[in-house]
């Protein structure tokens, strides 16, 4: 079972938390379930364990929308949905469970396993952060494409990281929040620092002022390597890899390769 440490709240009901925060959280999540990827070689974490310690909650996978741009949402209320047949033409009713994760089954396929993964994880994020904003209906209220379930539903463009993140409304905090977790859980930073140690990358590199983009090949191959680790997507690793001062702030992941911008 996962024991959360304490946490503020704003009147809104979304916890006060910092990325350093959310990163030592989820590090103590994965390294209580999965002592042994941080005494052997490090490997990714397993979302059978995770689930298994949520404790108390459903899980469903569903064709959520016709062009697959819903991916998931996490519903603490329970409710009836619209979901798709295998063809994603017709409409069907399904009833949620009170605390149930739904994941678009689309992402089943072998060549989305780093996106469901992710989307997996994030949504593990809001049922563990995002319970005391979902118990208030007016919160909610916005949140809800359909009148009858009360969820936060998560859109493609959702899970997109940025450079400039603009963190305004209470949606931007909640998906913040919820990615942060993800990019944690999946990829907990003395992991990742184990890795890019093997490697020789060190932190604070700093690079000379140049006219011309300048490609790098051993942050290409950090980003390739915890993709590979960790079994997440190159920018969810490239991303990981700059909050985390690996990555100088100007650089750019183009072609999936590491640029670093004048």
């Amino acid at each position: 079972m996962i024991i959360l440490p304490h946490m503020s709240y704003r009147e809104n009901g979304i916890p006060v938390l910092s990325r350093k925060q959310i990163d030592v959280m989820a590090e103590g999540i994965v390294r209580n379930l999965m002592p042994q990827n941080f005494e052997a070689i490090p490997d990714a974490t397993d979302l059978r364990f995770l689930w298994k310690a949520l404790g108390g909650w459903h899980y469903a996978g569903k064709y959520l929308s016709r062009d697959g741009s819903l991916l998931g949402l996490a519903s603490f209320h329970g409710g009836t949905i619209l979901t798709l047949d295998g063809s994603r033409t017709r409409a069907e009713p399904f009833q949620i469970k009170p605390n149930t994760i739904l994941v678009d089954k689309g992402l089943y396929d072998p060549h989305f396993e780093h996106m469901f993964r992710f989307t997996f994880a994030h949504e593990v994020g809001h049922a563990l952060l995002h319970r005391q904003f979902c118990e208030n209906p007016v919160n909610m209220k916005a949140y809800t494409e359909q009148g009858s379930i009360r969820a936060i539903q998560d859109t493609r463009e959702r899970f997109a990281q940025s450079d400039k993140y603009r963190l305004q409304t209470e949606r931007d905090w909640l998906e913040w929040q919820a990615n942060a977790f993800a990019s944690a859980v999946l990829m907990p930073v003395s992991l990742v620092d184990r890795v890019a140690g093997k490697l020789g990358v060190s932190k604070g590199k700093v690079y000379p002022s140049a006219r011309t983009m300048h490609y790098d090949p051993y942050l290409t191959e950090l980003t390739d390597t915890i993709s590979d680790v960790f079994k997440v997507s190159p920018a969810a690793a490239f991303f990981r890899t700059k909050e985390l001062g690996y990555i100088p702030q100007n650089a750019k992941l183009i072609n999936q390769m590491v640029s670093v911008l004048p």
